[in-house]
């Protein structure tokens, strides 16, 4: 067979015994040119101009058509293609840089790699092992090949391959030359892998700063996830990440956020699901991130999740759970459509950004919580404010008549329970003081009492006022609205004029009255909720269910503990009471000075029918006081001034003033003072009827 000179084809050499080197190489060319071959590799930033270098000051010394550098993968223990450099443009095979085959596998490659040792193969047809790998290499026109490992010290890097087009047969010497470049390379190549894992570690951490100080300044959720997504962007390639929260009461998984990278819009039918089956409850059972290939999207056992996956081409996937200070808060998740796995590299940076993203969220959650206590605190304020302003005389029902009594017996007895209960009666009658004085003797007394006009709300925000919504719900949500009904979380939630609610909204409020749970209007989250419910209608509720204007089951569930106020017409007795409290109330209100109602006058109030109740009689005496001109109550009532029981009277004398004070003195045992005392029956303020005793001369010892 002829020899053969790779660099000089016309130069013979024996199968045998030919030589890879040029003509004639003395030992010193040689260390000149591993001397040369050092200066020419050192400091590259790059594989592939650091194998173009080599090659060219290599083919001085040495005759080769191709030269390969193949380079150990440890995350998928891979032996991977990196670069390559050929005589001719046609000969580098552009297209095989990158191909990958397993460190473990049968092929030559692999057993350089484990052997550490060189091996020569030539003439490739004559080999008849790892036949594929062969058939392919001569498919490509190479006729020999030397492979050297490519080792610096213990750490194996890979292999350098050396190509030929024609067979032949090297000397013992050119294989240890080989050997002694390799070396060289191998020095090269571990200081640029050593290059590119500081400037990846510099990356990682550079990455976590921004990503931190980006999260930092990102309190509302719907401004958190979008930057998380952008930071994470900037270091690990995927088509779509999803964040998902926990709902520790409930352990379902809330689809928070999901995003594309590249703007692909995605509608979610479920936006939340148990993590049981998935790779979300797997990563929050196990604390740590679950990697997922092509073929594990088949195995998960939620259909809406799987369809998905599929529909959107995703082949693999990586779930972190979110653990803060406080315990799992949630997962992210990151996805890909190409099927390229993740990589130990990215998930243990992705681990890292992790905590950084759940630190994130629980402030974000924090601050949403914070932000809902503030409205909450702000809207209770106004209508605290707005109850001091239409002063409600919380606790202080008068009467004395034996109806009275039922309603305060009926109210002491249900007060301590938690027990839903319906005030019916008359508008005006005191359904709402009724509801107070429940609340006030009750568990809650300390906690919010929120109160509902179901009638004076128009029936298009009605849902909204009572279950609150969320930003952009509807034309006009701007801000998200926290509803009364969370307003009223622990405390009592009074629902006047119920039998107003639209029918079409009674569904929802029944599931909110049984399972304590609402949502938000546009929302869809579940809120738990602890309130206790009153209600109040001056409509006979039972004949609207039979009208089909009520729903029977509402109405059944409200129906728990009824109470009836009676109208002012049946407690006439506690007329005079009324009068006088009224009175007293609004003339220390409007600085005037009411010393005595004349008997007449109270006895045609007695006489009236009152179908206005008492919210009638409490605006006739507030009229009555502001036109009034002197100490004495004129009532302004034309009904009353026409009625020839009331005729118009002069002042009492002092003896008749002696004898009523007396009289009223002997009706109270001796009390002056309160609702009961003898100023409130004869309609004094309680120093103007002391200095009239004293003046009258009657005995010191009534008090």
């Amino acid at each position: 067979m002829p020899t053969i000179n790779i660099c000089q084809r016309q130069l013979p050499c024996s199968a045998a015994s030919g030589s890879i080197f040029n003509v004639g190489p003395s030992d010193s060319e040689i260390y000149r040119a591993l001397f040369n071959l050092s200066q020419a590799i050192a400091g590259h930033t790059d594989l592939e101009t650091l194998c173009n270098s080599l090659a060219e000051c290599l083919r001085r010394v040495v005759a080769f058509d191709f030269l390969a550098l193949v380079l150990h993968d440890p995350v998928h223990d891979q032996l991977r293609l990196h670069a390559v450099s050929a005589n001719r443009p046609d000969q580098g095979n552009e297209e095989k840089k990158g191909i990958a085959l397993p460190a473990g596998g049968d092929h030559f490659g692999a057993w350089v790699w484990r052997e550490q040792k060189p091996l020569v193969l030539s003439p490739l047809k004559d080999e008849n092992r790892w036949g594929d790998v062969l058939e392919e290499a001569q498919r490509a026109g190479i006729q020999a090949l030397v492979l050297v490992p490519l080792s610096n010290g213990h750490r194996r890097l890979g292999i350098l391959g050396f190509g030929f087009t024609e067979p032949f047969r090297p000397e013992e010497g050119a294989l240890a030359f080989l050997q002694r470049v390799a070396s060289e390379v191998a020095v090269s190549v571990e200081g640029y892998l050593t290059r590119q894992a500081l400037l990846s570690e510099r990356d990682r951490m550079r990455t976590l700063f921004e990503i931190t100080s980006a999260l930092a300044s990102k309190l509302p959720m719907e401004e958190l996830f979008p930057a998380i997504s952008e930071q994470l962007r900037r270091v690990v390639a995927y088509d779509f990440a999803i964040m998902g929260l926990l709902d520790k009461a409930t352990g379902a998984i809330h689809l928070s956020g999901l995003h594309s990278p590249d703007g692909i819009q995605v509608e979610l039918d479920e936006t939340s699901a148990r993590p049981e089956g998935l790779p979300v409850g797997q990563a929050l059972a196990t604390g740590k991130p679950v990697v997922i290939t092509d073929a594990d999207f088949e195995r998960f056992s939620s259909p809406t999740y799987r369809k998905y996956y599929l529909e959107l081409g995703l082949r693999s996937g990586c779930f972190f759970p979110l653990v803060g200070r406080n315990g799992s808060c949630g997962v992210l998740g990151l996805a890909r459509r190409n099927g390229e796995p993740f990589t130990q590299d990215e998930v243990d940076l992705l681990v890292q950004v992790s905590r950084q993203i759940a630190m994130a969220i629980e402030n974000s959650l924090a601050y949403h919580e914070l932000s809902q206590i503030k409205d909450k605190l702000a809207t209770e304020k106004l209508y605290l404010e707005d109850e001091i302003r239409i002063d409600q005389n919380l606790g202080e029902m008068i009467g004395e008549s034996p109806a009275f009594r039922a309603v305060l017996s009926a109210i002491e007895i249900v007060s301590p329970t938690d027990a839903t209960v319906l005030i019916e009666g008359e508008t005006g009658t005191g359904k709402e003081l009724v509801a107070r004085a429940i609340h006030s003797l009750s568990g809650r007394s300390k906690r919010s009492f929120i109160k509902v006009n179901c009638a004076a709300i128009p029936a298009t925000l009605l849902e909204s006022e009572l279950f609150g919504h969320e930003k952009g719900s509807f034309t006009g949500a701007f801000t998200q609205k926290i509803g009364r009904f969370e307003l009223a979380h622990q405390g009592t939630l009074f629902l006047d004029e119920v039998g107003e609610i639209p029918l079409e909204l009674q569904p929802k409020l029944l599931r909110a009255i049984q399972e304590q749970e609402l949502e938000r209007l546009g929302g869809n989250r579940t809120i738990q909720v602890d309130v206790r419910f009153i209600a109040a209608t001056n409509r006979n509720l039972k004949q609207l269910v039979e009208e089909g204007k009520f729903r029977s089951d509402l109405y059944y569930r409200l129906h728990v503990f009824p109470l009836t106020v009676p109208p002012l017409r049946e407690r006439k007795e506690d007329i005079p009471l009324l009068i006088r409290y009224f009175a007293q109330k609004y003339a220390k209100r409007l600085n005037r000075p009411i010393e005595s109602i004349p008997s007449a006058a109270i006895e045609a109030l007695m006489n009236y029918e009152w179908p206005g109740n008492i919210r009638e009689l409490q605006h006739v005496i507030e009229r009555s006081v502001i036109l009034s001109r002197g100490p004495v109550l004129q009532i302004a009532m034309p009904e009353i001034a026409r009625s020839s029981v009331y005729p118009r009277t002069p002042r009492f004398g002092d003896a008749a003033e002696r004898e009523r004070i007396l009289r009223a003195l002997q009706e109270s045992h001796g009390k002056v003072a309160g609702p009961n005392g003898a100023a409130a029956r004869l309609g004094f303020p309680r120093t103007t009827l002391q200095s009239r005793m004293k003046k009258l001369g009657i005995r010191r010892e009534y008090r």
